[in-house]
């Protein structure tokens, strides 16, 4: 009888835009862009011994390397994330510790899962314009290139936050911005970057006020083309004493736009 030996083998697998409405406040932006260059993704490699992708891993086109929404195909200490702005192509790429909502350069500053956008760490979705289901995420939404066009894969969850009061959830360098018209008929908040100009200094959108001011039209001042003088204002909570300066008046600005936080609504300090 000849003995039968068996032969084992080694397998190892390899294992991220509408036109900004006039809704006579001033100009309400699309959301500020200002991430900064991605160092390269660090990868895992197929010696590092990654574990096989889940066989029901739902990955995207062009480079199928891993899937986003939910996320899967990368290790436990990846995010799969879009890195490439033009193609949408994917890469899984190693985490950080920073938490929904914390303050971001890249995506490798977030937890695994999470990918940096609008200066905070946020989840993917898939289906723009519809409700996220993570907790602290209101909506989902796409991400536009500089032409204004939807970056191919790259949708993200917005963040809710009190724009009155950025810093509990987007961090002490970010603003909380209200979108009441650009994502509609939803109305979201949304963490994003902060800008340099103080309360009552001119402003194009809320991108250019510092954290807790809107930047709107001013009821009586005019600029030098007889337009509302458009300024950056504080945000304020509607009937609550100590919110405005001496001399200003928490007002109703939005109206049934306005962002209610906690069951309190949000107004805008104005003299």
């Amino acid at each position: 009888m000849v003995a039968a030996s068996l032969l084992g083998f080694a397998m190892a697998v390899a294992c991220s835009a509408p036109v900004p409405m006039q809704d006579g406040l001033g100009v309400e932006q699309a959301p500020k862009k200002k991430e900064q260059q991605k160092d390269p993704p660090v990868l895992q490699s197929a010696e590092a011994g990654a574990p096989d992708a889940e066989p029901e891993c739902k990955t995207v086109a062009p480079n199928n390397r891993c899937g986003l929404d939910p996320q899967c195909g990368c290790g436990a200490n990846e995010t799969c994330d879009v890195t490439n702005r033009t193609t949408g192509a994917t890469s899984c790429v190693t985490a950080g510790g920073s938490t929904l909502g914390r303050p971001c350069v890249q995506t490798g500053d977030c937890v695994a899962g999470l990918t940096c956008i609008y200066g905070v760490c946020r989840p993917y979705c898939t289906t723009p314009r519809t409700p996220c289901n993570v907790a602290g995420t209101e909506l989902c939404v796409e991400y536009p290139d500089d032409n204004g066009k939807p970056v191919p894969n790259l949708a993200v969850c917005t963040v809710k936050c009190d724009p009155r009061e950025p810093a509990g959830v987007c961090g002490a360098k970010n603003s909380c911005h209200w979108f009441a018209n650009y994502y509609a008929p939803a109305k979201v908040s949304d963490c994003n970057f902060a800008g340099t100009a103080k309360e009552l200094e001119v402003c194009e959108g809320d991108s250019d006020c510092l954290p807790g001011l809107a930047c709107i039209d001013h009821p009586t001042l005019k600029d030098a083309n007889g337009n509302p003088r458009r300024e950056c204002e504080r945000w304020c909570r509607i009937g609550v004493a100590g919110d405005c300066r001496t001399g200003f008046t928490c007002n109703d600005v939005f109206k049934a736009n306005a962002p209610v936080i906690n069951g309190q609504k949000e107004g805008i300090c104005q003299d």
